[in-house]
């Protein structure tokens, strides 16, 4: 499975294709998840930032409702429970922004401008829309939001610095004017 973040939530299998994750809380947990980046999440901790303030009766068996659909749709193994709590599995280069983080440190580790700017392009292509467009209201997501704009918006800088530096003024004013293809 890969995982996108950078736009809406979104889900492919090993062939690319699609995966469709049903029902708000189900995508709000493979979210929270994600979030945490492999690392194990307390039960506790997912219902209160599923569930904010007011949480279902029953909470723990609703959660785990939530987990086996999620199960179902990703694959028993690849969300397991521990002592810790729940944490989803996750190979390396699995999360678009995992990928556009190397690609930029990539990018500003290289000293040929063209590769740099190649680079930058290629991490800045990922982005398919604001980072978990369709969970952005939730609270849990929202310091990982700030983070990775904030990643974002120095790529672009340092893309733009590159293209600068290449002399490619006049298709970067373009790209800021809307005319162009950046």
């Amino acid at each position: 499975m890969r995982y996108g973040v950078l736009g809406p939530l979104a889900v492919w299998d090993a062939e690319g294709r699609p995966v469709r994750v049903p029902e708000a809380k189900v995508r709000a947990l493979l979210a929270n998840l994600l979030v945490h980046g492999g690392r194990p999440v307390p039960a506790d901790r997912l219902i209160e930032d599923l569930w904010a303030s007011s949480p279902p009766g029953g909470s723990t068996n609703t959660l785990q409702t939530k987990i086996s659909q999620l199960r179902r749709v990703l694959g028993r193994e690849q969300v397991v429970r521990e002592p810790a709590g729940y944490r989803l599995l996750l190979a390396d280069d699995v999360v678009d922004a995992l990928r556009f983080q190397k690609l930029a440190e990539r990018a500003r580790a290289h000293r040929e401008p063209t590769v740099r700017a190649d680079l930058f392009a290629d991490a800045l292509a990922l982005w398919r829309g604001p980072a978990y467009a369709d969970v952005a209201e939730s609270l849990f997501v929202r310091g990982e939001i700030d983070r990775l704009e904030e990643l974002r918006l120095g790529v672009v800088e340092d893309h733009a610095e590159v293209r600068l530096a290449l002399g490619e003024h006049t298709a970067l004013a373009a790209c800021s004017t809307g005319a162009g293809s950046c």
